[in-house]
């Protein structure tokens, strides 16, 4: 369905109402984009990967909406599963933390011809809305600021790879999962995860 993209989009205010997934690398997320203030019907396929990196730039519902999967996963996936977030969090879960970058997808008519699916977006790629932080802070507070979310985020990082690993994924899937995989990043995670241990 990526074989015919346009020009890719971007955007910072999507709602979802649910994950479906089965035992693929694809996800589908139905739900809508804001626009002009109002939602607009459209649905997303993305994969784990892209969809963990949104999840963990997303703050505290991300944490829950990453834990809600895992417990789904853990019991084992149906064809295909859902997790609804209309019911689980009472209302859909937003995201406008992050820049997404979508790209359109194709689907074949009865005749057999490519048409652009106009209420399903590839999403691509998952970056920080770094704009988004409070410009009003001091230089040094700012400093402090960004370094306490990078340890709070390599502790929940850290986590969830102990949390793959308690599902008897494979060390190398597992840290994959969890955005792991260079040595000194789950070097700095481990001691963020132990040190938040210890305060706790």
């Amino acid at each position: 369905m990526k074989e015919l993209k346009q020009q890719p989009q971007t955007m910072d205010h999507i709602g979802i109402h649910q994950i479906i997934f089965d035992r693929s690398e694809w996800v589908t997320l139905w739900g809508f984009k804001v626009e002009k203030g109002k939602k607009v019907r459209m649905d997303y396929i993305t994969d784990f990967d892209i969809l963990n990196k949104l999840l963990r730039l997303s703050g505290e519902e991300g944490d829950r909406i990453q834990m809600l999967l895992v417990e789904e996963l853990e019991n084992g996936t149906g064809k295909p599963s859902a997790v609804n977030l209309d019911k689980v969090l009472g209302h859909p879960a937003f995201f406008n933390q992050c820049l997404l970058e979508v790209s359109s997808t194709w689907s074949k008519n009865e005749k057999g011809d490519l048409v652009r699916d106009k209420k399903c977006l590839s999403l691509d790629a998952v970056y920080p809305l770094l704009e988004k932080r409070q410009q009003t802070l001091s230089q040094h507070t700012r400093y402090r600021q960004t370094l306490l979310e990078c340890e709070e985020l390599l502790a929940k990082a850290y986590a969830l790879y102990l949390g793959y690993q308690e599902l008897d994924m494979d060390e190398e899937t597992a840290l994959k999962m969890a955005d792991l995989e260079d040595d000194l990043k789950f070097k700095m995670a481990y001691f963020a995860w132990k040190m938040n241990h210890k305060a706790a």
